[in-house]
């Protein structure tokens, strides 16, 4: 099963925030986020320092501004971007990578059969990500704040 760490699905959580800072012109500080949504901002720094080191977010520290702002239009942005930045290329590895000296008959992965349908719908879930944006994302996004 393929799990999101919890830093991606809480930035997944709050995009819709750094989104309206983004429409505002205006940059948002970790713990405004996090209070937003009832959640604890270090467990959302990760994402966010991550997400700025890709050139995704930009970041200030200190001054009379502080915060995070979306580097371009969510609108451009897709799902795709976002989580793979955060937990790197969908991909299944091969045996031979995860077990030493394994005993496989199947001489080369595209041969195999689990291989395969695992690749496939991986594929199918790249296409889904690539084709949504993170605004759209949002849009579809019903957060209950308490």
């Amino acid at each position: 099963m393929y799990m999101l760490l919890l830093s991606t699905r809480l930035f997944l959580i709050v995009s819709s925030s750094l989104i309206k800072g983004y429409s505002d012109k205006v940059k948002i500080t970790a713990p405004n986020i996090a209070k937003e949504f009832n959640m604890n901002s270090r467990a959302l720094m990760p994402a966010l320092r991550r997400l700025t080191q890709v050139g995704l977010l930009n970041s200030q520290v200190g001054g009379s501004n502080p915060g995070f702002i979306l580097a371009r239009d969510p609108a451009k942005i897709s799902m795709y971007d976002i989580i793979t930045a955060l937990e790197g290329d969908f991909c299944m590895s091969s045996c031979r990578e995860l077990v030493d000296d394994v005993k496989c008959e199947i001489q080369y992965c595209d041969d195999c059969s689990i291989y395969k349908i695992i690749n496939r719908g991986l594929l199918l879930i790249i296409n889904d990500l690539k084709d949504t944006t993170l605004r759209e994302h949002s849009q579809s996004m019903v957060v209950h704040k308490e």
